[in-house]
């Protein structure tokens, strides 16, 4: 099966309780990216609301466009690490190379309207043209209908 579609509030809290489940205790942190086509900000939104709700103490950042990974790290990383609960990150190039070790867990966002359900590498036999963010990425996913994300697996197994 290439996807699983289910409601708003459901598919985040079985995101939430992915993450918890490998990630319970310490400062963590989750980045959200994906296409330019994908609100970005609206999927941290409710992952962090998802979080909250099953009793961590979460903030909230986007980064801007151009933001260097060590005025990331000066500005954002470095100030959180001394506390406890989770960091929700939305914004361009996350999983880039040069910011990829920042995150413990890390959602990728598609936007295909087009895209039929049952699309994977395996079924379709392309390559990915987006390459490493989607191949790193935790979780993978289609918000094209917002309230009705769909989980992508583009793995090969």
């Amino acid at each position: 099966m290439g996807s699983v579609t289910t409601d708003r509030a459901a598919f985040f809290e079985g995101v939430a309780a992915e993450f918890l489940q490998h990630y319970r205790r310490g400062p963590r942190f989750v980045a959200v990216t994906g296409v330019a086509a994908a609100d970005r900000g609206a999927a941290a939104d409710a992952l962090a609301d998802a979080l909250r709700a099953a009793g961590q103490t979460v903030e909230r950042v986007s980064v801007a466009p151009g933001t260097t990974p060590d005025g990331f790290r000066e500005s954002v990383v470095a100030p959180f690490r001394a506390g406890e609960g989770v960091l929700v990150v939305d914004g361009d190039g996350l999983l880039a190379d040069d910011f990829r070790g920042f995150w413990n867990f890390s959602l990728w966002i598609e936007h295909d309207p087009e895209r039929d359900a049952d699309w994977s590498f395996v079924s379709t036999g392309r390559k990915d043209p987006l390459g490493a963010p989607r191949e790193v990425a935790s979780v993978l996913f289609d918000d094209a209908d917002p309230e009705r994300p769909r989980r992508l697996f583009a793995d090969s197994c």
